[in-house]
């Protein structure tokens, strides 16, 4: 499992190559998709951290804190460290888990065309984890509205997208 930043910075390196812009709302979903993918073909999860049930769909702390400067507007730059010896910003390190690769290489292409308000749409349906996490918490305990791996599992079995 990695860091959501390590993560996140092969969807932007794979997405700049292709000349598409990203959003934070769009890697914060996309992220979440080839998590979801992930579960259910590896049977583990490639985020290390829970995502939560925020406004706009689920949500990776780490991700919003690091690019929450770019607002709206499409992320210019990749994810980085803060070295606390150095005391400055260093380079994540890269993937080098195989099936966390094929993960992305095979399912990224089918995010990165749709708009964002769509994939937003694809997690605020109802039954999704989203959904469910969401309305769950009006009636019991859920601190940061956390999303399970397993909710999202059973969610993305049998889940096929054009």
């Amino acid at each position: 499992m990695y860091d959501a930043r390590v993560i996140a910075n092969e969807v932007l390196k794979a997405a700049w190559e292709d000349g598409y812009d990203i959003t934070q709302i769009d890697l914060q979903k996309i992220c979440y998709f080839l998590n979801g993918h992930h579960l259910i073909e590896h049977d583990q999860p490639m985020i290390a951290s829970t995502f939560e049930a925020w406004d706009y769909g689920p949500v990776q702390r780490s991700l919003y804190n690091q690019f929450k400067k770019f607002g709206s507007q499409p992320i210019t730059e990749l994810a980085t460290a803060f070295d606390p010896i150095r005391r400055k910003p260093k380079e994540l390190p890269q993937v080098k888990t195989n099936s966390v690769r094929a993960t992305i290489a095979t399912h990224l292409s089918k995010y990165l065309g749709i708009p964002s308000f769509e994939l937003v749409e694809m997690t605020h349906k109802p039954e999704t984890p989203w959904s469910r996490t969401r309305s769950d918490a009006q009636t019991s305990a859920n601190i940061g509205l956390r999303i399970t791996n397993s909710m999202i599992a059973e969610h993305f079995e049998g889940l096929c997208v054009a």
